[in-house]
């Protein structure tokens, strides 16, 4: 019988499942998502392949999960830096809510996250993993929508999407060795120029 190694069942379950995802995230980052297996996973983990199967059901349900905190993680820092902007430099609410989204997306794309997401989207995920990836995109993108929305913007849809795109070359920019505060800065004049 398995030892348990926590005051709860469901406290031992959490925290192999921490520690799993932990392991699959050092492997993707060392090697490639190519190299996260059930096998690889459990072993840096310190657990059974057959054990991994108790939490994951392949590795496209690994990957998936990892994404999926990744962007969960993001979307709350996000979400927290839109809630706490304050409005400064002439900018009203939205104005300063959309800058705070500006820049920390444009700190996701300096970290060690976009290199995980990076890696996901280039081995591709399982037909049934997409949807699931797909909604936290979604959220991820939600709190510029929504100040946008409030800014009054007839189409805040089409609106984020075409600032994503200049985050996404601005990403590129800082790839490239361009130094990020300037980066940033370009950016943030682009997106917010009247």
């Amino acid at each position: 019988m398995p030892r348990i190694t926590a005051p709860t069942v469901a406290e031992h379950r959490a925290r192999r499942h921490t520690a799993l995802q932990a392991a699959a995230r050092d492997i993707l980052l060392a090697d490639g998502a190519q190299a996260v297996t059930p096998a690889a996973v459990g072993a840096r983990a310190g657990l059974a392949r057959s054990s991994v199967y108790k939490y994951f059901g392949s590795t496209g349900d690994i990957l998936a999960q990892l994404a999926a905190d990744v962007f969960a993680a993001w979307t709350g820092r996000l979400r927290a830096a839109t809630d706490a902007a304050d409005p400064a430099d002439g900018q009203d609410g939205p104005g300063a809510r959309i800058a705070a989204y500006v820049r920390g997306h444009l700190e996701f794309a300096r970290s060690d996250d976009r290199r995980v997401t990076d890696a996901i989207a280039a081995a591709g995920l399982p037909a049934e993993c997409l949807d699931w990836v797909a909604a936290q995109q979604r959220a991820l993108v939600a709190p510029l929508r929504e100040a946008l929305a409030d800014r009054g913007d007839p189409d805040p849809e089409a609106t984020a999407a075409l600032i994503l795109g200049t985050l996404d070359g601005a990403a590129r920019l800082i790839d490239a060795g361009r130094d990020p505060a300037a980066v940033t800065d370009a950016a943030l004049a682009f997106i917010t120029r009247p």
